[in-house]
């Protein structure tokens, strides 16, 4: 899941963007599912994929804004978890190298077997096994076949340096690959090391496969010849630090022949396609393009940096962009771009909003695991005056893990109604039943420390004040807005927030580590800039392995629960919905984090020239390639 921009997992990819947000349509019961658990696939070499459809030459240039202060800068497809944003994987890898599966179609999180370049798995021996058949007639830009040893090259080296991966849950994937058989070109065969859930499978384990270059890749130097090195531990550790270097070196990115090779529809403008200074970035056609979908239509399409949401709307509104997002304190300037032709169109996102709260912090931690505690902040959160008010209704209720909007199978019952509701009242009474003299507009005290259940609880001394630090980034008016509404609201119960920004909040994020200290001083950080924080991509099945799990890479908090990792372990293992909505019934209950509104992913303003940008994908993915510009 990604935390503050379009971006990781459970909720996994950040995403820094403006008030609200990207996507239309509801989303159907994704019955693909059920054909891969039923279906059978021929035993030949491989199902041909569709050919492109042929279309003109390219013309035109799009301007496409990226949300504020987030921009590419991470390559390579095995992200580490500082690089790991929907920007860096959905908005710039995938245009130029794509996933072995696809998921989002017609404004729904739902798998696209169309886009994909591999039929569905076949399950067997005992759901331990997925069988999958690659499509034919896929090609890298240097004329080569996309098969399965470009699919077991990511393997491998994800496999010998998964400790890089930025989401990587120890005892999840790739650990949980017992094996692996590649049985011709386009065939191969992944064994688990027990039965699986067929959704979790496709939907977050081999949605992350992205086939790799092997025959321009596996190299361990720029000038070292191309072998085999990643079948072995050590070689495949070679390979990652030279691939991993290569991608810190953006200065390099329009013009290192490595990032040229790619199966995607775009590749970077050789020489002047990437700014390092900026992060402004100019795609071009694979003219050798020959996967899924059309080839493109436009000539160029510019992904356009912006330091705040004021910023790009000043460039929106000069006619300096194609497609961007009307902030939301700048709504009453719709009328304007209606009348130079441009459609509004919300970007809802398959993805939630929260704070994190640092279960680590040496000083605050046993507060924050205090769950009376939680409960009473959650219940200080007025999300629908935050909705009406700040985000003016373009923006959704979050109650849990899972999004109330887009519909999907995956919202249990009983979460379409808040556990939490806003109740300054209640909080103040759960405080007090705990031990504490609430002060309000004050900062309550703990008068019995002791871990009865009257009582403030472990390791909370007499005297202890409830005063936190809370952190956000800046740059959008609604992020400012929302914490200042939170400050007030929370000193209803005597809690006192000291509020503090940082354009820096990713280097904060993360679990104390005693010895260096790093991690151990924050207390709540706001995961988002102006809208959600995390989307379910490329993890798109909406369990919490990588987020909340004990020791989790992006378990940033530091949340930990027994019962929690056995619920997470049943909706990997299990059939059905069922153990899903045990799991999310239960983490909705135990509040690791303090749940917000969810925005849009921006209120997009579409350029009446541009064609086919709409509907918005709620996995953020683009499609550039299938836009075209009128005169």
């Amino acid at each position: 899941m990604s935390a503050g921009e379009r971006g990781p997992k459970l909720a996994r990819l950040r995403r820094a963007a403006v008030g609200a947000g990207r996507r239309i349509g509801a989303v159907r019961t994704p019955r693909r599912v059920g054909w891969i658990v039923l279906g059978a696939l021929m035993a030949g070499c491989g199902a041909a994929a569709p050919a492109p459809r042929a279309v003109a030459a390219p013309q035109g240039t799009v301007r496409w804004a990226l949300p504020p202060s987030t921009v590419p800068n991470w390559i390579f497809p095995i992200t580490t978890a500082a690089d790991f944003s929907n920007v860096n994987t959905l908005e710039f890898q995938y245009l130029m190298f794509r996933p072995l599966y696809w998921f989002g179609q017609s404004g729904t999180p739902v798998f696209n077997e169309g886009q994909s370049l591999a039929l569905p798995p076949v399950f067997s021996n005992g759901n331990r096994t997925a069988t999958i058949t690659m499509k034919r007639g896929v090609r890298w830009s240097d004329g080569r076949p996309v098969t399965s040893r470009d699919v077991e090259f990511w393997l491998r080296l994800l496999i010998a340096n998964k400790a890089n991966w930025g989401v990587y849950v120890p005892g999840g994937w790739p650990d949980l690959i017992a094996s692996m058989r590649f049985l011709g070109p386009y065939r191969f065969s992944i064994t688990f090391r027990h039965p699986v859930s067929h959704y979790w499978a496709l939907y977050n384990e081999l949605s992350q496969v992205v086939p790799l270059p092997q025959q321009a890749w596996d190299r361990t130097s720029a000038s070292g010849a191309i072998g085999n090195y990643d079948r072995t531990t050590s070689g495949a550790r070679a390979v990652y630090r030279f691939l991993a270097g290569q991608s810190k070196t953006l200065a390099t990115y329009d013009t290192n022949p490595l990032w040229q090779v790619v199966d995607g529809p775009w590749r970077i403008q050789t020489g002047t396609g990437y700014s390092p200074a900026t992060g402004f970035t100019i795609l071009v056609p694979n003219r050798h393009y020959s996967g899924p979908g059309s080839r493109p239509r436009i000539a160029k399409f510019e992904e356009v940096p912006f330091t705040s949401d004021s910023a790009e709307f000043d460039a929106l509104r000069s006619g300096a962009l194609d497609y961007g997002y009307l902030p939301v304190q700048d709504l009453s300037q719709r009328p304007y771009f209606a009348a130079h032709g441009f459609t509004f169109s919300p970007w809802d996102v398959w993805g939630i909003r929260y704070v994190w709260i640092n279960f680590t912090n040496p000083k605050d931690g046993p507060l924050f695991k205090q769950l009376y505690l939680r409960q009473a902040m959650q219940h200080l959160i007025n999300q629908p005056e935050y909705i009406s008010r700040i985000y003016h209704g373009y923006a959704h209720p979050t109650y849990g893990p899972v999004p109330l909007t887009p519909s999907s199978p995956f919202l249990s019952p009983r979460l379409r109604h808040n556990p939490y509701p806003y109740d300054p009242a209640a909080a103040r009474g759960l405080l007090r039943e705990h031990g504490w003299a609430v002060h309000p507009n004050g900062t309550s005290v703990c008068t019995h420390p002791g871990t009865g259940p009257t009582q403030c609880g472990a390791g909370i001394a007499r005297g202890r004040q409830l005063s936190f630090s809370f952190i956000w980034a800046p740059g959008a008016v609604v992020e400012t807005q929302t914490v200042e509404a939170m400050k007030s609201a929370f000193s209803a119960a005597g809690i006192t927030l000291n509020l503090k920004s940082s354009t820096n909040v990713s280097a904060l994020l993360t679990p104390c580590a005693p010895k260096t200290g790093f991690g151990c001083q924050w207390d709540l950080i706001d995961s988002s800039v102006g809208t959600y924080s995390v989307s379910y991509s490329p993890d798109y099945y909406p369990t919490g392995g990588e987020g909340f799990d004990c020791g989790a890479a992006f378990n940033l908090g530091g949340y930990c629960d027994p019962q929690n990792d056995r619920n997470v372990t049943a909706t990997h293992e299990l059939p059905g919905l069922g153990p899903f909505y045990r799991y999310e019934n239960y983490i909705a209950q135990q509040l690791p984090l303090l749940w917000l509104p969810t925005a849009p992913a921006q209120l997009s303003e579409v350029s009446g020239r541009l064609h086919g940008a709409l509907p918005q994908d709620p996995n953020l993915n683009l499609y550039p390639q299938s836009w075209s510009l009128s005169p």
